[in-house]
């Protein structure tokens, strides 16, 4: 389960291109439909265009703290024994993104290796029409571990988490959601990510990508309709079904599986849909704990847990555990199923997050207040063929939901939330011609 959080410095200038982030090029026609955009930086080709400090590159186009001798930070860690760690740091920032429009809401997600002991945390700021920054935001910081206590006695993981209580007078921060204090949006912004290590540790965290999405403000008004089917055909990618609801009464200090399970389990569905090079290793499995089956659920789960949010459906956070397993990830917002019809088209389910009462999508046969669910394909009709967790066993998962319904909840809930999880080998479809690059 996820509610929606919608309704709720110096540096190089970065001009926005085609695949990039930004406003269309001045002699170009002004973009068409919502403004929805992303940034990326993947691999070290581009990520350095942004600024490091302790920071080099590495295998598999990574960046990871230098040896020792850079700078160190104390972290206490809110969920451990009351110790503080010293770590050794680095960090990169990005050049200064011009979005061309008020950006109200931004979202950062992030591709990350941590073993363990080590952790990254991402922060976001924005750059108001009056020339002033808002503070850093923490977007999140991030661990793919759970040994908090090392059998060698060395430092072990934090808990990943998200970071109450940053609202001011610029913005609210909705557990991964920055959100724009009216009169206070930024036109442009940064990202900065933060690697640590355990004083005197040889270990690294490695960043391989960052992608920052930013958007206008999206009310309910602004869904324009039903949009065109755009495939002709019926098309149905090869995606498991698993049921969240086999898992209910499983690892209660982990929401006890059932309805708090959703993102997790669709992630999964994705991640395992890609065969075996992309799926959790027998090993990593031994000792999960699921009766009725599909441990990897529970695995999910566990290793998306955000453990301030109290909840497994953290965006990035499920999008950041994929990456583990050898996948690119993001975090956007697509405007339509038209649009995600290009990714069924290129190959790439997509897990998106709804909320709805039972009447406005009577098909599903319930209501809920925050879901996520995977997209696997369109009848030929342009129905939506839909992989929907919340379902009593794996057979039931498949469902074919009506596409008025599903696009008007999806599009007016949380204004078309979208998980983009695939193989690097399995390129992104194109960008929509003449509207800012939402992927």
């Amino acid at each position: 389960m996820r509610a929606t959080t919608a309704a709720l410095a110096a540096g190089a200038v970065i001009a926005p291109t085609a695949g990039a982030a930004g406003a269309a090029p001045p002699d170009e026609p002004a973009p068409t439909g919502h403004k929805i955009t992303t940034t990326h930086w993947q691999g070290v080709a581009e990520l350095r265009q942004g600024e490091w400090e302790n920071l080099r590159p590495g295998a598999h186009g990574t960046l990871g703290v230098r040896d020792a001798g850079g700078p160190t930070t104390a972290y206490t860690d809110p969920f451990g024994d009351g110790s503080a760690v010293e770590y050794e740091t680095g960090t990169w920032t990005s050049p200064v993104v011009e979005t061309g429009y008020a950006v109200d809401e931004s979202l950062t997600s992030w591709n990350a290796t941590t073993p363990t002991g080590t952790w990254v945390e991402v922060e976001f700021r924005g750059r108001k029409a009056d020339g002033a920054w808002t503070k850093w935001f923490v977007m999140g910081r991030w661990t793919s571990g759970a040994d908090f206590a090392p059998a060698d006695g060395s430092v072990g993981d934090i808990h990943r988490t998200s970071v109450e209580g940053q609202n001011d007078a610029d913005a609210a921060l909705y557990t991964d959601t920055f959100v724009a204090r009216t009169g206070h949006e930024p036109e442009a912004f940064q990202t900065r990510v933060n690697l640590y290590r355990p004083a005197g540790s040889t270990a690294t965290p490695r960043l391989s990508g960052v992608t920052t999405m930013t958007n206008e403000y999206l009310p309910d008004s602004a869904y324009e309709g039903t949009s065109a089917f755009t495939l002709g055909r019926a098309v149905e990618l090869d995606v498991p079904g698993y049921s969240q609801l086999i898992h209910i009464g499983e690892y209660p200090e982990f929401g006890g599986g059932g309805q708090v399970w959703c993102s997790p389990t669709s992630t999964t569905m994705i991640q395992y849909s890609y065969g075996p090079k992309h799926q959790v290793p027998a090993a990593q499995l031994e000792g999960i704990v699921a009766p009725n089956g599909d441990p990897q659920v529970a695995h999910a789960a566990i290793n998306a847990w955000d453990y301030a949010y109290e909840g497994a459906g953290n965006w990035p956070f499920n999008t950041a555990y994929a990456h583990e397993y050898g996948l690119e990830t993001f975090v956007t917002r697509l405007r339509s199923l038209a649009e995600a019809e290009q990714f069924i088209a290129a190959g790439i389910p997509l897990v998106v997050s709804i909320n709805f009462k039972k009447e406005e999508m009577p098909e599903a046969g319930y209501g809920t207040n925050g879901h996520l669910v995977t997209i696997v394909g369109f009848t030929a009709d342009g129905d939506p063929v839909i992989n929907d967790p919340n379902k009593a066993t794996d057979a039931d998962v498949r469902n074919v939901y009506t596409r008025e319904n599903f696009e008007r909840v999806w599009q007016t809930s949380t204004d078309g939330i979208a998980y983009v999880i695939h193989p690097h080998d399995v390129k992104l479809p194109p960008n929509v011609p003449g509207a800012t690059a939402n992927w």
